[in-house]
């Protein structure tokens, strides 16, 4: 019932941005190929996917594997690191491949990852665990610094400052979509009990397919979407 009844105040809230004169959240901005591709069709499933480790990880840790929460967070820390060293590396990758490349490749090795995560171990060792979710925030950097950058390539000036209010808006719920789904999910695995380590690795399997999904709509892009913010092909480069 109450899903039903968000769905009916979801399409509500649609049409009547979409009709509105000034809307609040311009969802007439999802027109834009490279926009709805970059944030809802491809975007929007690799965000699901990606974010539901952050959500999942610590709990398999903690109640598959018998850590603590300070250890846990430990070891999940590094996929931050990860993330945060990419950036450095994101405007040569960009302005080298381009868009579309990067993303049709780097997408099947993210959701590689994400369900790789299924086949740790509890004995596994220390520094391959680290290692491991390390890759796991590179990739995950490069997936959403692209997806990211791509989003306003073609959105206009002036409407730019209606781009951050809806771009916000769909990165939270995406991201709460993430965890609500990936909730559920586990709990119909567990079947109202505690969840054992396999319902955990199926999980990071359904989520790893979830996450490959948005590759069928990275091959709807063209080498030349998004070229002069990446600078790839000549145009002005971003460093």
């Amino acid at each position: 019932v109450e899903l039903g009844l968000a769905i009916a105040i979801l399409t509500v809230a649609a049409f009547y941005c979409l009709g509105a004169r000034n809307p609040l959240l311009d969802l007439n901005l999802l027109r834009i190929r490279t926009f709805r591709i970059s944030f809802l069709t491809g975007g929007g499933l690799d965000t699901i996917g990606l974010s539901s480790v952050v959500f999942l990880l610590p709990l398999m840790f903690q109640l598959g594997f018998g850590m603590s929460a300070v250890q846990a967070g430990s070891l999940t820390f590094v996929a931050a690191i990860g993330s945060l060293l990419m950036r450095f590396f994101m405007p040569r990758i960009l302005n080298r491949f381009g868009f579309k490349r990067v993303l049709i490749v780097n997408t099947p090795i993210a959701a590689l990852l994400v369900a790789g995560f299924a086949l740790m171990q509890e004995s596994t060792p220390t520094c391959i665990v680290l290692a491991y979710i390390f890759a796991f925030g590179l990739f995950r950097s490069v997936q959403w610094a692209s997806t990211g950058n791509l989003a306003y390539s073609d959105i206009a000036p002036e409407q730019l400052s209606r781009f951050s209010a809806l771009y916000y808006i769909l990165w939270q719920l995406a991201v709460a979509i993430s965890v609500g789904l990936a909730a559920a999910m586990l709990s119909l695995l567990a079947g109202g009990g505690q969840a054992s380590v396999n319902d955990y690795r199926l999980l990071f399997v359904v989520e790893g397919l979830i996450t490959l999904c948005a590759l069928l709509a990275y091959f709807r892009l063209t080498p030349q979407d998004g070229a002069h913010v990446s600078g790839h092909g000549g145009h002005i480069g971003t460093d």
